[in-house]
């Protein structure tokens, strides 16, 4: 596959990409909060988290302000969803702390007498039962156990709206600024859908998502993409002649794709860039190419 070891730029590349030089432009564009920020206000940014199989050779400089916040709100919160943890369970991927993935259920009690207890489970350590009230282990003591799951429906696209934020500025750089109608990844990133008002009657963007099927026969091959290079994560980034799309896979699972209206006649679209661009992040440098390269793999099986 032609450019699938490129390297990535580093942080100061990316920097000067988007912005002339930083040594005579102090400032950074940050995708996230759509403001030019002076260079010490920002920080490395990975644009698909360690714990949800991120790389340190795939990251954008961003306002560390709203890099922390968003880091608890989306990363966290998508790192630590069940069907995401059973993945990084399975195939022990740690996130910045190093610590072994394994889901907690905060909403635990004892069967019998309705006491709390914390559960833990995972594929290495098993399932482990703790009382905060007793403070002890109860693990192996025949405990009935009542539990309750539950799942963040729009976690995921506001994950794959943060990411299509990060990926597409760092490709295009100054062309997705001005040509791309990103307002509409942003208003999904921050808000869940029942908090974005009359403005969802507005909005442009076309969305797809891990919990529903498939429509199309292109919302089929998203799937089978993010699917084939599993357990890997991958970012696709798809420029059509009126919009760009972002789709995003975390560890071989489907996590959604968003479209919004984009002016993409100056947007490269050959060789490398032929339909968009995809990166796959196999360490210790994503292997990255052009979206027209990996359908014509997947379409030779």
């Amino acid at each position: 596959m032609a450019n699938s070891r490129d390297s990535l730029p580093d942080s100061s590349e990316v920097t000067s990409g988007a912005d002339a030089d930083s040594a005579s432009a102090p400032t950074i564009y940050c995708p996230y909060t759509n403001r030019d920020i002076p260079i010490s206000e920002s920080n490395s940014e990975h644009i698909i988290p360690l714990a949800l199989g991120g790389l340190n050779t795939f990251t954008l400089p961003v306002s560390k302000d709203f890099n922390s916040h968003i880091g608890s709100v989306i990363d966290g919160a998508l790192a630590n969803d069940f069907l995401v943890m059973a993945k990084r369970d399975k195939h022990a991927v740690k996130g910045h702390t190093r610590r072994e993935p394994e889901y907690v259920v905060t909403n635990a009690s004892d069967a019998e007498t309705g006491a709390p207890l914390r559960v833990t489970m995972g594929q290495r350590k098993g399932l482990r039962i703790w009382s905060p009230i007793e403070k002890r282990d109860l693990t192996g003591l025949g405990k009935k156990v009542s539990l309750a799951f539950t799942l963040d429906m729009d976690i995921a696209l506001r994950f794959v709206a943060k990411v299509a934020l990060s990926a597409g500025y760092l490709i295009y750089g100054d062309l997705f600024r001005d040509k791309v109608k990103h307002d509409e990844f942003r208003t999904i990133m921050n808000h869940r859908p029942t908090e974005v008002g009359d403005a969802i009657y507005t909005m442009e963007a076309r969305i797809d998502h891990r919990f529903r099927e498939a429509e199309t026969d292109n919302d089929k091959i998203l799937r089978a993409m993010c699917t084939m290079v599993g357990p890997r994560s991958i970012v696709a980034v798809m420029p059509t002649s009126k919009t760009l799309a972002v789709a995003v896979g975390v560890l071989g699972d489907y996590m959604g794709m968003i479209s919004v209206p984009a002016d993409t006649r100056d947007f490269p679209n050959k060789d490398e860039f032929r339909w968009g661009q995809f990166y796959i992040l196999t360490k210790p440098v994503p292997i990255r190419d052009s979206v027209w390269k990996l359908l014509e793999r997947m379409s030779r099986g």
